[in-house]
This record gives structure tokens, sequence and C-alpha cells, in this order.
């Protein structure tokens, strides 16, 4: 695999083990699903950012086309459904361990690149079909890599901030992302 090629070889830690998502309950309305499904993805990407205190980790969870929020992943792990095709449309990510933070700024279909975003909130939109084409990464006190893939290009080069992932100027949507520790 691409990817994991791309990231191992970029990758000097580990891969922390992944941790399932708690189910979520079923509810009778739309609405009190998609809050539900967000308190789930919100509790699952804290708990994940703070495990491990001895090391550094970086945990993300997208929210992808006619999907909703995907389960947390962390360290080099693919976040998003590449092989379905399905946008991505917002993301969120974490860092743990001591005076570490991140601030991200995605750049958005008919907007161009938006306000930043910090340590867990969400960059981008949901419920507005707008695709997240590109992304910059900004760790305070750590230094983040990623990579991304997406409408006609398959994973890029790796980047470490503060570079951007994706693309800017061509109406492309990113599809996969994995970000990690440098």
């Amino acid at each position: 695999m691409k990817l994991r090629r791309r990231v191992l070889s970029a990758v000097l830690t580990g891969l922390l083990a992944t941790v399932p998502l708690a189910a979520t309950p079923a509810v009778a309305s739309a609405g009190a699903a998609a809050a539900a499904a967000q308190a789930s993805v919100d509790r699952e990407l804290a708990k994940r950012v703070a495990m491990a205190p001895a090391a550094v980790h970086v945990c993300y969870a997208v929210h992808v086309a006619d999907l909703g929020w995907l389960p947390t992943v962390c360290n080099a792990e693919e976040a998003g459904v590449p092989t379905l095709g399905k946008q991505i449309e917002a993301i969120r990510i974490g860092v743990n361990g001591g005076d570490v933070g991140v601030c991200y700024r995605p750049h958005l279909q008919n907007i161009g690149w938006a306000g930043e975003a910090c340590d867990l909130a969400r960059a981008g939109t949901e419920g507005e079909s707008r695709r997240l084409e590109a992304l910059m990464v900004y760790g305070r006190n750590v230094r983040l890599c990623y990579t991304a893939t997406g409408q006609g290009y398959e994973y890029q080069e790796p980047v470490c901030q503060p570079a951007y992932v994706g693309t800017v100027g061509q109406s492309r949507y990113m599809s996969g992302i994995a970000i990690w520790v440098a």
C-alpha cells in the first residue's frame, strides 16, 4: 500500500493501539441522532488524545459526505474513505502530552482559506455539502507531518508544518488524510 510505505518511512514513532468507538444510542429523530453521534465522536476523540501520557500522540476525526463523523484515528492512521470517493467536509484534530497543542486551517469549496480552529474544534462544515480541498496544520511545541489523497490524486508526498496538503484552486476534494508526530 502506497500510503503505508510513505508513512512508515516518515514516522519515527509506533502506532497507538486503536480503541473502538462507544455505541451511539438509538434515537428517534435525525437531529437527536446527529447530536448523539457527534457527542460520541467528541468523547472518543478527547479520550484518545488523552491516552499514553508518556509520549505525544495526535488523533483526528473527519466528517465525510453522506456518512457523517467517522471513528477517531491516531498517529498516521487513515481518516476518510478514499476507496468510496467521498469528500471530507470537516476535521477535528487533537494532540496530547504536556504543553502541546494543534491549530489547523481548512481550504473550503467556494470559501477559500477559512479561519483557524485549534485543539479539537471543528474546521470545515457539516450539512452544507462543502468539500474540504486543502488543510494546513500547525503544532504548538510539537512537529506534525501529514499527507492526503483526493479527487484525481493519490496520497501526496508527506509534508510537515507549515505546508498544506490537498489542492488549492483546482476544485478537488480531499478524501483521505493521515497525520503523525515527527
